[in-house]
């Protein structure tokens, strides 16, 4: 089971701040959230972590791994 935690609008178009989905073979963050945030791909600004390890999308999960998305903070 991978354990998606979204924050900000990510958790907003995914309608939860946490998912799991089972995956039966490794994939991509990219691959992955695209079947759990609506318009992903239209997302250029956020920090992705797997296991607790700044990544990019495409960096490879495992069943069992972790996934945090947060949109990037600005502000003045």
């Amino acid at each position: 089971m991978v354990k998606i935690r979204l924050m900000g609008a990510m958790a907003h178009l995914a309608g939860a701040k946490e998912v799991n989905i089972k995956i039966e073979e490794p994939k991509t963050v990219d691959e992955i959230l695209r079947e759990v945030i609506r318009g992903y791909d239209k997302l250029h600004d956020k920090i992705i972590f797997v296991n607790g390890k700044v990544a990019r999308g495409d960096a490879i999960v495992h069943d069992s791994d972790e996934i945090k998305v947060m949109p990037v903070l600005s502000g003045g």
